[in-house]
């Protein structure tokens, strides 16, 4: 919902099919095999249908909040996300982040679960599929961290603070009075996302939240000091699966210790 509000609101003031974003600049990257995926994505690209697709995700975005739990329109809507997900790509696929991919993710696993009905082990099958990439998403970001000096000196969230794109002026004046609490705040992050698999092996799976707990404050805090307010939202969609499934995990661990 934010993503498509930010792009409506945007669109008015915005050159159509400008610069970077031209779709037939874009189209260029796809194998002259994908002739079939060419003529779809011709068939969805242009300024006026850009702004159609987001007010339909919007819409659906809007009906998910609103419509009952086992509804047939939560399962068109979550259809719809899905594959208007996968056609805007085409456009913002160079400047998408984490928080849109990881979504992408959850919302093509959820449909899948709906379309599977009252069938446990499809369900089952998509909560541990959205488990497992949201657990790799930190994991990934946590190792690439300690791969850099940046972040094993401390240096790196001033310098990302102090940048226009992800940066807070009052948060780098924070950070630059208080080195030694930037330091330890880098090495937390680090910490946290490397040690983040081991939410499904801490007390059999059964310590879940205090994983979440932290991880979702995390994301709350950038979304103030740095923007990232769709993180928040994006990772935190992982949560419900998350303890679904580590504490799955810890009764069938507890059925074979007996």
């Amino acid at each position: 919902m934010a993503s498509s509000l930010e792009v409506l609101s945007s669109a008015r003031r915005k050159a159509p099919e400008s610069a970077i974003l031209r779709w037939p600049l874009a189209r260029r990257k796809l194998p002259a095999e994908a002739a079939w995926l060419t003529r779809v994505l011709d068939a969805t690209s242009g300024a006026r249908r850009d702004e159609f697709m987001e007010a339909a995700r919007l819409a659906a975005a809007v009906t998910l909040l609103l419509a009952g739990r086992d509804s047939r329109a939560r399962t068109v809507a979550l259809a719809g996300l899905t594959v208007t997900s996968a056609l805007r790509h085409r456009r913002y696929g160079f400047q998408s982040d984490g928080s849109e991919q990881l979504l992408f993710q959850v919302q093509l696993a959820s449909t899948t679960a709906r379309l599977g009905g009252k069938n446990t082990r499809i369900t089952d099958a998509c909560l541990w599929y959205i488990s497992l990439q949201s657990t790799l998403a930190y994991a990934v970001a946590g190792y690439s961290k300690l791969a850099g000096a940046h972040w094993r000196s401390g240096e790196a969230l001033p310098g990302i603070l102090r940048t226009e794109t992800y940066g807070s002026g009052t948060a780098f004046r924070w950070v630059s009075r208080h080195p030694r609490a930037a330091r330890l705040a880098s090495y937390a992050t680090t910490a946290g996302e490397c040690l983040f698999p081991l939410i499904f092996f801490v007390g059999n799976g059964k310590s879940a939240p205090l994983f979440l707990l932290p991880a979702g404050a995390f994301h709350l805090i950038n979304s103030g000091a740095m923007g990232l307010g769709r993180f928040f939202w994006a990772f935190t969609s992982s949560y419900p699966a998350l303890l679904y499934t580590a504490q799955k995990r810890a009764s069938k661990a507890e059925i074979h210790g007996h």
